[in-house]
């Protein structure tokens, strides 16, 4: 039986969101905004995004399919008066292009546009994030 991290569907990330995501596996652990014209663009036609987050692993991980997985993207999104946060993975491949995988969205994803929620509590919520947080 395979498990979630064997069942994960990559997809290329386009070259200025690629660039961007490469350089936050030199600081590991820190977590990035990031400008939103930067998401990968399949997720860039999700509605309502209203904040982009980043950060690398400090112990990245080899995935067969893969290569090294190599951190994590939160992408938080408006629907009425809800926050809808959707977390990916992304890694480097033998090709030396760069995938996401996801979103992962069974943590409890939602929360009210008034509530506070601090940025770093979404991460490590992915089958590799839960080693790094």
């Amino acid at each position: 039986m395979k498990s979630d991290i064997d069942e994960f569907n990559w997809h290329k990330i386009d070259a200025a969101a690629a660039e961007k995501l490469s350089t936050l596996i030199n600081s590991p652990g820190v977590v990035y905004p990031i400008d939103n014209t930067l998401l990968p663009e399949k997720i860039k036609k999700m509605t309502g995004v209203s904040s982009y987050y980043a950060t690398g692993y400090s112990d990245v991980q080899a995935h067969s399919s893969m290569g090294l997985v190599a951190g994590e993207l939160v992408v938080a999104r408006q629907d009425s008066s809800l926050i809808k946060n959707y977390n990916y993975v992304f890694g480097v491949s033998s090709d030396s292009n760069v995938y996401f995988s996801g979103p992962y969205k069974g943590f409890g994803h939602h929360a009210s546009s008034e509530q506070t929620v601090e940025v770093n509590s979404l991460f490590g919520q992915t089958p590799y994030g839960k080693n790094h947080f």
